[in-house]
């Protein structure tokens, strides 16, 4: 990952000014982590320890689709690597589409017309081994996972893994993938999957319900994936054939669209209209290659338009970023999604996080619906919003995840205020500049004020399964109130210091699987300052937006009492006996000397006619409060 240099420049004064040493933390520290320190595999000061390790797999996957049914059935070769000091007497795979297994509990309901017996699993052999499925002691299925027992798998050492399955797709419910229509689907969360080993809760147990999302190691993935002749297929990492599967003509505009700066229509209307006529084989093949990404995931449809365009990344090391839009004619705005694309992750390679876009290709693909998005690698499984500034915000926000949790290993089912608040954040600045009317952060604001103080409202650090079912509490503690807490934590340490401590942050753990506490010591070290005055009540208290003007005293200082706890800039206008106006601010930072109060001094010797804090950019639940009217 390459760095900004400002980065570099305090990666120096840390390395030289000694504050690597380990400091007691002034957070509360699970006893996990306390054993983490102690294993040597995590420190105190936000880097990863001497003994640090993680676990991958190399996957070669052969599967063919059936659209019709809609089903697919795979056969699946893993090499798994146990670089863990641990002997593993078992291995845990996550069966995700076992959601829709008959007499699984869910998040929420789902009907019936998409249950089924679960993932159907005809074979499984470890290292050359045919495991008894009917060995009930030894094979376990529960939730949305399996679990093989019995097992040595020593440390430093390999274990092939080989299994044949089927797998029926939803099409009612389509909760992040399935069926969306007679040509449509998008495939996600659909192999058997190897669960994450770490340091901190050995084998990840957290089962599937439809809430939590990614928690997944890095690996390497070889798809070869069959699908009718009619149907192309886009997805996770590099297509290796391209020539066997499409006219030479259109093999030459996505080589160009990947070398072009200008968007390039790579499959027009006239192209499939050509396909239609055409007599084709029964099925085709489609080879994908991935490398060091935590999933692989596909779309495959019948007459898409497909749009293409690059970004050069990073001029120092000539890297390309290919970026394409695969969308149903008359899509909204989907004409100018390639663009979007191109437009977000050039902003998010210069300008914040100011770090090159981590892989070499980004696909957004329309499934035709009006609502929502789902990122994975890659791959973005997006509707198409009728308002320009929501696509735009849309495709912003999950390319954004391309960094956060796919290239930061971020644990999502429990903290996913690690990776959403950024998704969340960093669009504002383009979607307010370029439709200064939708009003993205005052929005953000907005929705932040509507739901901070209620019974439901619960502190981010709650582990996020713990949430799960409630979509507004998740919503609320995973996206709108962590973006603010990185928003106000910018004006809190000024945009240069920030900013290199995020990259900072980010060049010990990306690759890896940071925690909570891995960011908060990072960004104090880099800061060189005690944070947890911030950090504190805006993701472990029960705290909320409620600045209040509570006096003004005779020597002209107004004094602002934080009510509902959490520290926020101040913005005061005074409006004097002339008629006159003056604008006083107070800085974030002065929180941090008193949680309760801060003083602003009026300057000069006008007689005050009124004091009134707040503004549209800070949120307050309680604006009653905000004003002092001094009577004659």
């Amino acid at each position: 990952m390459s760095l900004h240099p400002v980065c570099l420049l305090f990666i120096a004064i840390i390395l030289f000014s000694g504050r690597i040493a380990a400091q007691p933390s002034i957070y509360p520290v699970p006893k996990e982590f306390k054993r983490a320190v102690k294993n040597q595999t995590r420190t105190t000061h936000g880097m990863p320890g001497v003994a640090y390790w993680q676990n991958s797999t190399n996957y070669k996957i052969e599967a063919e689709v059936f659209p019709e049914n809609p089903s697919l059935k795979g056969k699946l070769q893993a090499d798994y690597f146990n670089n863990s000091p641990d002997t593993l007497k078992r291995l845990v795979f996550n069966l995700y589409q076992d959601i829709f297994r008959k007499g699984n509990s869910r998040d929420w309901d789902l009907g019936k017309e998409d249950l089924h017996e679960g993932t159907v699993i005809h074979q499984i052999k470890i290292d050359g081994k045919v495991i008894n499925w009917n060995d009930r002691s030894r094979v376990v299925r529960t939730g949305t996972k399996l679990i093989v027992r019995e097992l040595a798998i020593l440390p430093g050492s390999k274990v092939s893994i080989f299994i044949d399955w089927e797998l029926n797709l939803p099409q009612h419910r389509t909760v992040r993938m399935g069926k969306y229509s007679d040509s449509i689907l998008f495939v996600a969360y659909w192999y058997p999957q190897i669960a994450v080993y770490d340091d901190i809760d050995g084998w990840d147990m957290i089962s599937y319900g439809g809430s939590v999302e990614f928690y997944n190691d890095f690996n390497n993935y070889e798809v070869d994936l069959t699908v009718p002749a009619r149907f192309n297929v886009w997805a996770t990492g590099l297509l290796q054939n391209p020539e066997d599967v499409y006219p030479q003509h259109i093999v030459s505009r996505y080589k160009e669209a990947m070398k072009s700066d200008s968007v390039v229509n790579i499959i027009t209307i006239e192209d499939f209209k050509a396909f239609a006529t055409k007599k084709l084989k029964k099925s085709k093949s489609w080879k994908y290659v991935a490398e060091q990404v935590p999933d692989f995931s596909f779309g495959a449809a019948i007459g898409m338009l497909w749009d293409g365009v690059s970004f050069e990344t990073d001029t120092n090391e000539v890297k390309r970023v290919f970026i394409d839009a695969v969308y149903p004619p008359e899509s909204y705005h989907w004409d100018k999604v390639a663009e979007f694309g191109r437009a977000s992750i050039r902003y998010m390679s210069e300008s914040m996080p100011a770090i090159p876009f981590p892989y070499p290709k980004m696909t957004n693909f329309c499934n035709g619906r009006s609502g929502g998005g789902m990122e994975t690698p890659m791959m973005a499984n997006n509707s198409a919003p009728e308002d320009e500034p929501n696509s735009f915000g849309l495709t912003f926000h999950e390319i954004a995840h391309n960094y956060f949790p796919f290239s930061m290993g971020t644990n999502e089912k429990k903290y996913a205020w690690m990776d959403e608040g950024w998704a969340s954040l960093w669009p504002h600045t383009m979607v307010d500049s370029l439709y200064p009317e939708y009003k993205y952060l005052e929005r953000t604001i907005i929705t932040f004020e509507a739901f901070s103080a209620n019974e439901m409202d619960v502190p981010p650090m709650i582990p996020n399964n713990l949430m799960a079912g409630n979509y507004a509490t998740l919503r609320h503690a995973s996206y709108v109130k962590p973006a603010l807490t990185y928003y106000f934590l910018e004006q809190a340490l000024g945009r240069n210091v920030y900013l290199a401590a995020l990259h900072e942050f980010m060049f010990r753990w990306v690759g890896k699987h940071p925690l909570p506490l891995d960011f908060f010591h990072t960004i104090e070290q880099v800061a060189d300052t005690d944070l947890s005055w911030y950090f504190k009540p805006w993701l472990y208290d029960f705290c909320y937006p409620d600045l209040s003007v509570k006096k003004i005293t005779n020597d002209r200082q107004v004094i602002i009492e934080n009510i509902g706890g959490l520290p926020l800039p101040v913005y005061m206008e005074v409006v004097f006996s002339d008629g006159s106006m003056m604008i006083v601010e107070v800085p974030l930072i002065e929180w941090s000397k008193n949680k309760d109060y801060v003083t602003a001094l009026i300057p000069g010797n006008k007689a005050i006619r009124s004091v009134k804090i707040g503004n549209s950019q800070i949120p307050d639940i309680d604006k009653k409060n905000n004003e002092i009217l001094i009577l004659d």
